[in-house]
């Protein structure tokens, strides 16, 4: 009886076996997501520096073309740019430094050129003329035989100008102090001997420049007139 009257003692809830369930998530949310990458400190900078170091580049480079080609010199300033000129034997190393050293000589040895074509231009003139007219080919000689004294004249004038201009090339290269006294010493008689040697051969050629065909007025009639002559 008095086991019955006993309190049962209290104790713990016994498991129910099963475990609690979890709370439920989104799938989304489950799922792993990779960590996001980190931008490399420095990355944009980096960037913007190559950029305008090539923009630089280009700016550079494009000013460069524009002073050599476009841009007008400064005043009282001569800027040498190769100019062909068929009849000069000097190399173009020389004709730079005639340029620069002998401008006046310089100057000469274009007009000398030009002066060459024309000789040659008559020269042939009359060779056609004579084969179209055997019949009277000793009138054609005999004015040919002029136009190839005067052309071989103006030749061996200028000819012998570019040996003393060799000789200043060459002495400057090796000692500038004295190659500068050289120049000075025969800058005024190579111009005054050029000068000489073109008008005797001016002389002759004046009439040939008298009748040549006037270039017509006009940008484009005047280029289209240019073009053809380089071509003829």
């Amino acid at each position: 009886m008095l086991g019955f009257l006993k309190k049962k003692k209290k104790t713990d809830p016994e498991p129910s076996g099963e475990a609690a369930a979890p709370e439920k998530t989104d799938g989304k949310e489950a799922a792993s997501t990779p960590a996001p990458k980190k931008k490399k400190k420095g990355g944009g900078i980096k960037k913007w520096i190559f950029i305008v170091l090539v923009l630089a580049a280009f700016g550079g480079a494009g000013y460069f073309v524009y002073a050599k080609y476009f841009a007008a010199p400064p005043p009282g300033t001569r800027i040498y740019r190769p100019v062909p000129m068929a009849h000069v034997q000097l190399p173009e190393e020389m004709m730079a430094f005639s340029f620069q050293h002998f401008p006046d000589l310089y100057d000469a040895m274009a007009v000398y050129n030009s002066e060459m074509d024309l000789f040659e231009a008559e020269i042939k003139r009359i060779e056609a003329v004579a084969a179209k007219y055997p019949d009277q080919k000793k009138i054609a000689e005999g004015q040919k035989k002029v136009w190839v004294k005067g052309k071989n004249t103006l030749s061996k004038a200028f000819t012998k100008l570019e040996k003393p201009v060799k000789e200043a090339y060459v002495l400057y290269q090796v000692n500038q102090a004295r190659g500068r006294e050289q120049i000075k010493a025969k800058s005024e008689e190579l111009a005054d001997s050029a000068r000489d040697a073109l008008k005797t051969a001016q002389e002759l050629t004046a009439v040939l420049k008298e009748n040549a065909p006037k270039p017509p007025e006009g940008w484009v009639g005047g280029t289209i007139y240019k073009i053809k002559k380089i071509f003829q």
